[in-house]
C-alpha cells in the first residue's frame, strides 16, 4: 500500500544549506536526581509529552515516572507483572483519544491509561500465519481510525544478515491488514562466535532503515540509508506517510558521504573490547581479531543518524556533518528542509513547536532529561 506509492512521489532537490533558518537552543529545565527514589532516573525509554505532564519510561523498573514540564514529580504509572496496569517490559508509547498507551511486546499487548494515569483497558494483536509463531509483536504506533502500527523482532542472526524487516498495519480489530513499508539494509548486530560460547554485540554503525511515528499517529516517517561505495555524492531516501498510512511524500536527498577513520575505528573495537573481556572465559584475541573485521568493513558513516516525525507534519533528521558532530535539519509538511540546528549531546525524547527534550548523561553515566526552547531569528 504506503511503500508501494512512495515509488510514484516525485523527488525534489532540497534547498542549499546556506538558504535555511539556523534555530538556536536555549537549555531551561533538567528532570533527574541521582540520590533522590523519585526523581532518579534510570534507563530512559520512551517520553511522551501530554498536556502539562510528561510520563517517562523506565524499563528497568517496569514502569513510567511522571513529571511536570518544569520538573516536578506527579508519580507512578504501573509495575512489574501481568495484571491491569502492569507490564513485563515497557516499550512504545503514544496517545490515542485522549489517553496514553503503552506497549508490552513480551506480553503482546498494548495498554491504555486516562489523564490521571488510571488503567482504562488493553488489547492485543492476534499475529499472522506469515509470521514466525514464537515472534515478539511490537506496536510502534495507533492510527487516529485505531489501526496499530507493528513491527515483530527478527532474530539476532537475522538482524546480522540484513534479513528484510516489515511494518504491518493491523485493524483496529486486530487482525493483520497489509504491509505499508519495509525495513531494509545492514544492521550493527555482530555475532562473535568461538567454541562453545557466542557474544552478540553492536557498533555504532548502521545502514538499516530508520522508522520513527508520530506520538499521536498522525503519520510516520522511514529513511532508508543505503551504504554508498565511493565518496562521490550519494542520497539517501526519506518518506512520509500520513494518517491512513499512505505516502503523503517520498525524497532523495543528497550528501556527501563521510569516510570511516581508521582511528575511530581503533577507538570503539577497544572500547568493546574492554567491555566484553570482563567476562574471563572471552578470550580477548579472538574477540579482538572478529570485531577489527566487523569494523574494517565500515567505508563510510550513514548519512543520518536518528528521524522524528512530529504530529505538526514536521519531520526532523539527525544529519552527520563530520566524523563526531551532527546538526538537526527541519523538514516542513511537503518534505522541503527550512531549518537546522546544532544537535545537543545525548538522544532527542520528545519534540514539538516549542521545544526539545534531550535524554542526557554525566560523567558518572547517570541519566537526565534536559529541556531545549527553540529560538527562531
Amino acid at each position: 500500500m504506503g511503500a508501494a506509492l512512495a515509488s510514484f512521489c516525485a523527488a525534489s532537490p532540497l534547498p542549499a544549506s546556506a538558504q535555511l533558518e539556523r534555530w538556536t537552543l536555549e537549555r531551561t529545565v533538567t528532570i533527574g536526581d541521582a540520590f533522590d527514589p523519585e526523581t532518579g532516573l534510570t534507563r530512559v525509554g520512551r517520553v511522551i509529552v501530554q498536556g502539562d505532564r510528561m510520563l517517562v519510561a523506565q524499563p528497568l523498573e517496569h514502569r513510567l515516572r511522571v513529571f511536570s514540564l518544569t520538573g516536578d514529580f506527579l508519580g507512578f504509572i504501573g509495575r512489574r507483572g501481568e495484571g491491569p496496569g502492569e507490564f513485563r517490559r515497557v516499550g512504545s508509547m503514544g496517545v490515542h483519544e485522549g489517553r496514553v498507551w503503552v506497549g508490552d511486546p513480551e506480553l503482546q499487548r498494548h495498554q491504555y491509561f486516562d489523564a490521571e494515569g488510571r488503567f482504562v483497558s488493553s488489547a492485543r494483536i492476534k499475529g499472522h500465519p506469515t509470521m514466525p509463531a514464537s515472534s515478539l509483536l511490537s506496536v510502534r504506533g495507533i492510527l487516529p481510525d485505531g489501526s496499530r502500527l507493528v513491527r515483530y523482532a527478527l532474530t539476532s542472526a537475522d538482524e546480522e544478515a540484513g534479513k528484510p524487516g516489515a511494518v504491518f498495519r493491523f485493524g483496529p480489530d486486530g487482525l493483520l491488514r497489509d504491509t505499508v513499508a519495509m525495513i531494509v539494509g545492514r544492521n550493527n548486530v555482530v555475532r562473535l562466535l568461538g567454541i562453545g560460547w557466542t557474544v552478540v554485540s553492536t557498533i555504532p554503525v548502521s545502514y538499516r532503515s530508520l522508522l520513527s511515528v508520530a506520538p499521536d499517529g498522525s503519520g510516520f516517517v522511514v529513511v532508508h540509508r543505503t551504504a554508498p561505495t565511493s565518496a562521490e555524492p550519494h542520497t539517501f531516501r526519506v518518506i512520509r506517510f500520513d494518517a491512513l498510512a499512505d505516502t503523503a511524500w517520498a525524497r532523495e536527498i543528497p550528501y556527501d558521504p563521510i569516510r570511516v577513520p581508521a582511528a575511530w575505528r581503533s577507538r570503539h573495537v577497544e572500547r568493546q573490547v574492554r567491555d566484553i573481556v570482563e567476562e574471563p572465559t572471552f578470550p580477548e584475541g579472538r574477540i579482538r581479531r572478529q570485531l577489527e573485521r566487523a569494523y574494517g568493513a565500515l567505508e563510510f558513516f550513514p548519512p543520518v543518524g536518528g528521524v522524528r516525525a512530529v504530529p505538526d507534519g514536521s519531520t526532523w533528521l539527525r544529519l552527520r556533518t563530520g566524523v563526531e558532530s551532527f546538526e538537526w535539519e527541519v523538514l516542513d509538511q511537503s518534505g522541503r528542509a527550512f531549518a537546522r540546528v546544532d544537535a545537543p549531546q545525548g538522544r532527542m525524547a520528545w519534540v514539538d513547536a516549542e521545544s526539545l527534550w534531550f535524554v542526557e548523561r554525566d560523567e558518572l553515566d547517570i541519566s537526565y532529561l534536559v529541556r531545549y526552547v527553540i529560538r527562531r531569528p
